[in-house]
């Protein structure tokens, strides 16, 4: 008898070992920190007080980046850098809270691509980078690294200036269409869904739909206008409800 206890304890112990597993591959979803711009603002310009990152700190060619998000489709430590886009690279992670892919998006100084605060740019035809602290139209406010081989806190670029050498951005934001921003089809809108909760940008929750059979579009029709952060069991997704 005390094996056969034993055996349904190990079965027991195994059940709860799997279902942590499923839980712990769910959490980076349900947990994922809606972006809002004051607060990734506000982390940026915490870091230039932490220690590496204050104003004329060595930062130079011997300071290296493996990415530790999704990069422009490189999975996570697949992608190195160096020196200015090093920091810029590092700076951006934390100022997502290391939640949210890297994409580049391809841009010249007569066709800007739309520059969030903690956007990287990349200026001088290709040949250094940046982060975006402040944007005032089509001049950013920056901080950057190996400039004059350290670190440095706002300087101001207008990237309409051809002189700038402005080539792409790199971005964490979202994107935003009139439907799903991000990982869902336009197909998916009107497909029946699981459990489903929306909140609004500053993470509050506005409903919580936990039967089967409801569509995110039906969900969206009950709701102002507006952005949301929708999740959905495994999925995380950007909406825009809205003409």
């Amino acid at each position: 008898m005390k094996n056969q206890y034993a055996w349904h304890s190990i079965k027991g112990l195994h059940r709860i070992i799997i279902s942590l597993i499923v839980v712990t591959a769910f959490l980076p979803s349900l947990a994922q920190t809606p972006l809002n711009e004051q607060e990734v603002y506000e982390r940026l310009m915490y870091r230039q007080y932490m220690e590496g990152y204050q104003e004329g700190t060595p930062w130079d060619d011997s300071n290296t980046y493996f990415n530790t998000v999704v990069f422009d489709g490189y999975s996570y430590g697949c992608y190195k850098g160096r020196a200015c886009f090093a920091f810029m690279m590092d700076m951006m992670e934390y100022a997502s809270n290391y939640e949210y892919p890297i994409r580049k998006i391809e841009g010249s100084y007569d066709n800007l691509p739309k520059i969030h605060v903690g956007d990287g740019v990349r200026v001088m035809n290709d040949c250094h980078s940046v982060v975006v602290l402040e944007v005032d139209g089509t001049t950013v406010t920056v901080a950057e690294g190996n400039f004059n081989s350290s670190v440095h806190w706002g300087r101001t670029i207008d990237l309409a200036n051809p002189a700038e050498g402005f080539t792409y951005i790199a971005t964490f934001w979202p994107e935003v269409s009139n439907t799903i921003a991000t990982g869902i089809t336009d197909n998916d809108i009107d497909s029946p869904i699981g459990d489903l909760c929306i909140y609004n940008l500053n993470g509050t929750l506005i409903k919580r739909i936990p039967q089967t059979g409801v569509t995110i579009k039906s969900v969206l029709s009950g709701l102002p206008k507006g952005f949301y952060i929708v999740k959905e069991a495994t999925k995380t997704y950007k909406v825009y409800n809205g003409e």
